[in-house]
C-alpha cells in the first residue's frame, strides 16, 4: 500500500499556526470566563439566558479546533494512508450542526414565551449592604462578554487567513458578531426594566436568529468542503482559481500537448490530480517528474498533486 509523506509547512507558516493555537488558548480561557460571569447573573431573563447559551456554543469551536490539531499533526499510516488533515474540517461541521441546532432551539423558545406573553422579571440584589436593581449587573456581564471576542476576534481573522484555518476564520468572525448578541440581549434587560416585556422575549430571537445563521452558513462551507467541492480562500466565497493557474503552467512546457488540474481541500492544504497528454513520449518519465516537482512545490497549501498521463501519442523515434 502506498502511504503519503507526512506533511511539512514551511517554517514561517508554522510560526503563523502556533502563534494561532495559542490565540484560540487565549480565546477559550476568555470564553470560559464570560460563560461564568453570565451565568452568575443569569437570572429569569430570556435574553440573558439566549446569550448565555451562545456563549456556551462558542465555546464549541476553539475545542474543536484544539482536539483537531491533535489528530491533524500525525503522519498518514496504512489505516489512514492520506493522513488526517480533514479533521479540522471534521471540527468546523460538528460545530457548525450544533450551532445550527441550539440557534434553531433558541428561535422556538422565544417565539413560545412571545405568543404566551410571559413576562420576565429581574428583581433586587443586594451587595455590601447596598440594594440595587439586577439589570445593572447583568448589563455589566453582557460588556464583558462583549469586549474579549470583538478583540480576539479581530486577532483570529487576520492570523487565520495567513495559514488558510476556515475553522478558526469563521470562529473569528463570529467572534467579532459577538457584540450583536450582547447588544441585543442589553436591550432586552433594559426593556424588561421600562415595563415591555416583549423586548426580552424579541431580543432572545433576535440572538437566535443570528447563531442560527451562523450555524447553516458554516454547515453548508463544511459539507462542501467534505464533498471536494473545489477550494476557495480562507476569506473568499468565490472558487480559488490555484488549478486553473497550475493548468497554464503546465501548458508552458513544450512537451505538453494539453493539461487539466482539478484540486479538492483537505482543512488548510489542497491535493488533487493533473492530468497531461504529452505531444511524445520522448523523455517522459524525466518530464512528469519535473512536472511533478513544480505543482508540488508551486504553493505551501499544495499537499499532494498525483500526475497521470492522458491519450499519450506514439513513443518518439530514436
Amino acid at each position: 500500500m502506498k502511504v503519503r509523506q507526512p506533511y511539512r509547512m514551511p517554517p514561517e507558516k508554522k510560526r503563523q499556526l502556533n502563534y494561532l493555537i495559542k490565540l484560540e488558548w487565549w480565546n477559550l480561557g476568555f470564553r470560559v470566563s464570560i460563560v461564568l460571569v453570565l451565568g452568575m447573573v443569569l437570572g429569569s431573563s430570556q435574553a440573558m439566558k439566549a446569550a448565555w447559551i451562545e456563549d456556551i456554543l462558542s465555546l464549541i469551536p476553539p475545542i474543536a479546533f484544539l482536539v483537531a490539531m491533535h489528530f491533524r499533526n500525525r503522519p498518514p499510516n496504512t489505516t489512514f494512508p492520506y493522513g488526517y488533515q480533514r479533521a479540522t474540517v471534521i471540527a468546523f461541521l460538528c460545530a457548525a450542526t450544533a450551532l445550527s441546532l441550539m440557534g434553531s432551539l433558541l428561535l422556538l423558545d422565544s417565539i413560545m414565551k412571545l405568543i404566551s406573553q410571559e413576562h420576565p422579571t429581574v428583581g433586587a440584589v443586594t451587595l455590601f449592604n447596598h440594594t440595587f436593581w439586577m439589570g445593572w449587573l447583568m448589563i455589566a456581564a453582557l460588556i464583558y462578554s462583549v469586549i474579549p471576542p470583538m478583540i480576539i476576534g479581530h486577532l483570529q481573522t487576520k492570523a487565520a487567513i495567513q495559514v488558510h484555518e476556515k475553522t478558526v476564520y469563521v470562529d473569528g468572525k463570529m467572534s467579532k458578531a459577538d457584540w450583536m448578541t450582547g447588544l441585543a440581549a442589553i436591550i432586552g434587560i433594559v426593556g424588561i426594566g421600562a415595563g415591555f416585556w416583549w423586548a426580552d422575549a424579541l431580543a432572545a430571537a433576535i440572538i437566535a436568529i443570528d447563531v442560527t445563521k451562523d450555524g447553516v452558513v458554516n454547515l453548508k462551507e463544511a459539507v462542501g468542503d467534505l464533498l471536494d467541492r473545489r477550494p476557495r480562500f480562507t476569506s473568499e466565497v468565490k472558487p480559488e482559481h490555484l488549478a486553473e493557474t497550475l493548468e497554464t503552467e503546465l501548458k508552458q512546457y513544450s512537451w505538453v500537448e494539453n493539461a487539466a488540474v482539478r484540486l479538492r481541500e483537505e482543512g488548510h492544504v489542497f491535493s488533487g490530480e493533473a492530468f497531461i497528454t504529452p505531444r511524445d513520449t520522448h523523455r517522459l518519465s524525466e518530464n512528469l517528474a519535473t512536472a511533478h516537482a513544480m505543482l508540488n512545490h508551486y504553493d505551501w497549501r499544495i499537499y499532494e498533486v498525483v500526475v497521470s498521463v492522458t491519450d499519450a501519442p506514439a513513443a518518439h523515434p530514436a
